[in-house]
């Protein structure tokens, strides 16, 4: 950890953060690859800083200027004054899977270098989200949240949690009914008991509509409440609007207070960094710890597994060698 072409080598991989509500995605990278390029900027980057390290090993005395150093360790070409940083965020490739909105916070499964090969198979994977809606009767907006422009008030004392449970229930049950035609199989198929039966039947292609595999009431305090969620596919703006939807299905309005993501498939809040951890350091722990949630055991579904093994077939029908880390299965 005292050598900066070292810790660079090893910024690769996928990591999780925990994006806080009111900050864009797009500023979650930014700020990410600001911290890794001053964090490995500190560190020894040039071979002279090195050699100056060796013979002045404890940081806390100051280090000789240019005028003083010896001749023989550098010359003013070398020196990082002239150089100047070695690193600058643009070399950090930071990308994410699936993005939450300006509005929402929670987990957000991001990489950094050559870990973006394993984000495809990470999306292949269709992985089921789990989040924390919070609402509130009586509010209709224009845009479903409390910021926007007031279009209805309703009352909402006639409303129980037996009442809004039964309604989660009905939610869940209609999207269950589509969810072996979004899956490209009849629903009275022996391929379709076959998919009940491994497990989560998941949509056939990630641009299909979204799928509440689970809805119910976590809390219950009028006018507000709270519904945890599983989805695939979906997007924030759906979950608010099916907030909306629900207050009006109970004969009055509701509003979506926070849209919080708890769970991306194996990547959970006890993975995620928070924003004081997003440094050098931590993000490639992170990476070891998150090393073993890219095993082909946990990345491939039954859907994945068909298609991955359909196109490692056809590449070597074409005589060409087959792209394992693309469909997660290089366990190395």
């Amino acid at each position: 950890m005292t050598w900066g072409p070292t810790l660079y080598r090893m910024l690769n991989g996928v990591f999780c953060v925990y994006k806080p509500k009111g900050v864009h995605c797009n500023s979650v990278v930014e700020h990410i690859q600001r911290n890794l390029a001053r964090d490995l900027n500190v560190q020894p980057c040039y071979p002279y800083e090195r050699k100056m390290r060796e013979i002045n090993p404890n940081p806390n005395i100051k280090m000789p200027s240019v005028a003083t150093e010896p001749k023989s360790l550098t010359t003013l070409s070398d020196h990082k004054l002239v150089l100047g940083e070695r690193y600058i965020p643009s070399d950090f490739r930071v990308h994410f899977v699936t993005k939450l909105n300006k509005h929402s916070s929670g987990v957000l499964v991001c990489s950094v270098g050559s870990g973006r090969e394993y984000l495809s198979a990470i999306k292949m994977a269709r992985y089921l989200r789990v989040y924390h809606v919070r609402g509130k009767f009586g509010w209709a907006t224009d845009n479903f949240s409390p910021k926007g422009k007031i279009r209805n008030r309703s009352t909402y004392h006639h409303i129980k949690k037996s009442i809004l449970d039964k309604v989660c229930a009905t939610v869940q049950a209609g999207h269950q009914r589509f969810m072996f035609d979004y899956a490209g199989v009849a629903q009275d198929s022996q391929e379709a008991y076959e998919l009940a039966a491994a497990g989560i039947v998941r949509p056939e292609h990630s641009d299909t509509p979204p799928v509440i595999y689970g809805c119910h009431v976590i809390d219950f305090n009028l006018p507000d409440f709270a519904l945890e969620i599983h989805s695939i596919n979906e997007t924030q703006k759906y979950l608010m609007k099916l907030i909306h939807e629900i207050g009006l299905e109970l004969r009055s309005t509701a509003i979506c207070t926070q849209v919080r993501r708890i769970r991306y498939g194996h990547f959970t809040l006890e993975h995620a960094l928070l924003c004081k951890h997003w440094t050098a350091q931590e993000i490639i722990r992170n990476i070891a710890t998150c090393r073993h949630l890219l095993t082909p055991n946990k990345l491939l579904t039954d859907m994945s597994i068909t298609k991955a093994e359909g196109d490692i077939v056809q590449q070597l029908t074409d005589g060409q060698k087959p792209s394992l880390i693309k469909h997660g299965l290089d366990k190395s």
